[in-house]
């Protein structure tokens, strides 16, 4: 099927969740993003008003920050502490997965920045169980850690009574996903797997913070401030230390991402990271159109077979080479678990975001 390109950045309208209207040569993503973002710059001050007001309230800690020991979290904390001023704890939820790079980061930058830090667990068995579980019956298993980080978050924000959570992620800034190709930690699909599999109570943990209004505030900063990602690189590793394998590599705090992207490119193959992640650079004037096919081009010539990590995912899962075959052989497998959303609960949902958009 042809397809048509977007003018501005590297997508085209083949890629799931891209239009381009008849009447425009940009595509949605695009449009999307000027009209959303247009006037980011214009809310510090709404910022600085919530971390005044954090402040007080005279707690042990302003804030809380999951710090997954990537770029964004890290940053986040840097802000926090050097710029802001702000009391904080970081909280960790350790997936089974963590890499010992994230872990040296995790401990350079709470030193540096002399904030407090905890890790979180579901416990090893555990998560591997729902692991397994929800990437069979789904083909993905990155929900089991998003809902994990959002636990970690809930129970310590309301065991020390914080009044904010920060987060480095933002739609501004990051790639565009659409729910063919990747799941986040959708509560719906998550609520429709464990009613399949007829987990027991231990396992519905996952559900327990999810109330529609007991879920902690979350402030993304980038819907605040400038996210610039080489200033953020060259900020972290020169004043906190950071390290990554590679100076350009994103997620290095996981040591299995190379096999979401992996699946993610057997499933749809036209779909990279490096196209997705530049394409928004592009949209977001951080990098240029040639830059961004070159390094997309530069990517594409290195890519090769399975990443040698794969087998000691398929082994911790207790999964075999059929079972992943089988869940590339059918890459849209989840869909039928985002629905029954209840008329009700939409509406709530959506109340909650008129009155807490952040």
């Amino acid at each position: 099927m042809s397809s048509k390109k977007c003018a501005r950045c590297l997508l085209n309208d083949n890629i799931p969740g891209v239009t381009i209207p008849e009447n425009s040569e940009t595509c949605s993503v695009c449009i999307d993003h000027d009209q959303t973002w247009s006037n980011w710059h214009e809310r510090r001050t709404e910022l600085e008003r919530l971390f005044e007001a954090a402040r007080r309230k005279r707690r042990d800690y302003d804030v809380l920050v999951p710090l997954s020991g990537g770029k964004d979290s890290t940053y986040v904390l840097y802000l926090c502490r050097k710029v802001f001023g702000l009391k904080c704890l970081a909280v960790t939820f350790d997936n089974g997965f963590l890499s010992e790079h994230a872990k040296q980061n995790i401990t350079n930058a709470c030193n540096r920045l002399n904030a407090d830090h905890a890790y979180f667990s579901l416990g090893h068995e555990m998560i591997m169980k729902l692991y397994k579980v929800f990437f069979l019956r789904t083909g993905f298993f990155c929900p089991v850690c998003m809902l994990g980080m959002g636990i970690a978050t809930f129970r310590l924000q309301e065991a020390f009574n914080i009044p904010l959570s920060l987060q480095g992620t933002s739609r501004r800034t990051e790639e565009h996903i659409d729910k063919q190709f990747f799941m986040d930690g959708n509560l719906n699909l998550v609520e429709n797997v464990l009613k399949e599999e007829g987990l027991d109570s231990d396992l519905r943990v996952l559900l327990r913070p999810a109330g529609i209004f007991r879920s902690p505030a979350k402030i993304k900063l980038p819907d605040y401030l400038e996210w610039d990602y080489r200033k953020i690189y060259d900020t972290i590793t020169s004043e906190l230390e950071w390290s990554s394998p590679e100076k350009d590599a994103e997620h290095t705090d996981c040591i299995v991402e190379p096999v979401v992207q992996y699946l993610r490119y057997r499933k749809f193959p036209a779909i990279t990271p490096e196209l997705l992640r530049f394409s928004k650079l592009v949209t977001c004037g951080q990098m240029t159109k040639s830059e961004a096919l070159k390094q997309v081009e530069e990517a594409r010539q290195k890519l090769g077979g399975e990443p040698p990590v794969l087998q000691l995912f398929l082994d911790s899962l207790e999964i075999t080479r059929e079972d992943f075959e089988d869940v590339i052989l059918d890459p849209l497998r989840h869909l039928k678990y985002l629905k029954g959303v209840h008329p009700a609960v939409r509406r709530l949902k959506t109340i909650k975001h008129r009155l807490f958009p952040s």
